[in-house]
């Protein structure tokens, strides 16, 4: 694909630039070009930094609300991680059963010492959208995440700094295409000014504040009688909108069983191709590749 190829264009063109104009990476480190190599600690001394005789159990109890509130950030920010790759795969996703993953995973992670985290519906979509219909993929990203890990150099250090700005640049563009401008062809009209409220409130308010000023007004839309898509005239609507393209409109309607996420948490993939039968494991796939 382009974006694979230009990835590794832009890698081989900067230190093929460095070479042409003499520079070493310790000059370019010194520009600012390449963050500077720190030595990388050994994975396995992670566990020494629990030690709980040096906690200040007094400073917890402040940060209730916080904690409180953050759960609820993830939650609703996972919803949306669902959403959005429902919204690719053009059929319904469990939503509850892909928030109980999440929730377990971070539990899970907590435990361990690692961070919080969701989907990476970027990396799901940007697999569909590559014609990546394998579930091989999430293996090998899983292979080399914890290759980063182990090897005891930090090779992040001889990325350039440009190169996360531009995938970073390149995300955001494309989302905000996709989340403020086409999806007015995939919702009804009220549907779509709670989305454009809740993208203003987050400026104005900050993430938390801002998500829930934009679940206030979705409240305040649905008290009005307006369509949100939970009724009749939703369905026609939906209808309308995908009226015309190549998938079938009755991938749209929710199934009774419901579906998974066939991903990992954090570095999974889908696979675009199984059918919510095929991925809850009752259409002769091994249920032990749903994870």
């Amino acid at each position: 694909g382009v974006l694979p190829v230009c990835i590794i264009a832009i890698l081989i063109l900067f230190y093929a630039v460095l070479l042409a104009t003499g520079m070493t990476i310790e000059d370019a480190r010194d520009f600012g070009w390449i963050n500077q190599a720190e030595a990388t600690p050994v994975w396995y001394k992670t566990w020494d930094y629990f030690q709980f005789d040096k906690v200040e159990w007094s400073a917890l109890p402040p940060q209730i609300i916080t904690f409180l509130s953050m759960v609820f950030v993830v939650a609703l920010s996972s919803s949306l991680d669902v959403a959005a790759i429902e919204l690719e795969m053009k059929r319904p996703l469990n939503y509850n059963y892909e928030l109980k993953t999440v929730g377990l995973s971070n539990i899970l992670s907590g435990l361990t010492g690692g961070y919080t985290g969701s989907y990476i519906f970027s990396q799901t979509i940007l697999n569909l959208r590559a014609g990546i219909k394998s579930r091989l993929c999430g293996y090998v990203i899983v292979i080399v995440e914890l290759l980063f890990v182990v090897i005891p150099v930090p090779l992040i250090s001889y990325v350039p700094n440009f190169f996360f700005g531009s995938v970073l640049v390149l995300l955001c563009v494309d989302l905000m295409y996709e989340w403020l401008w086409e999806v007015r062809l995939k919702v009804t009209i009220a549907e779509y000014g709670v989305s454009l409220a809740t993208f203003i409130l987050i400026q104005v308010l900050g993430v938390e504040y801002g998500i829930i000023a934009g679940a206030l007004v979705y409240v305040a839309f649905m008290k009005l009688g307006l369509n949100l898509g939970n009724d009749d005239d939703a369905e026609g609507t939906e209808k309308k909108h995908i009226e015309g393209s190549d998938d079938s409109v009755d991938a749209m309607k929710p199934s009774e069983s419901g579906g998974s996420l066939a991903m990992f948490v954090d570095y999974g993939a889908i696979d675009s191709t199984n059918t919510i039968e095929d991925i809850n494991g009752e259409n002769g796939t091994d249920p032990s590749l749903v994870v």
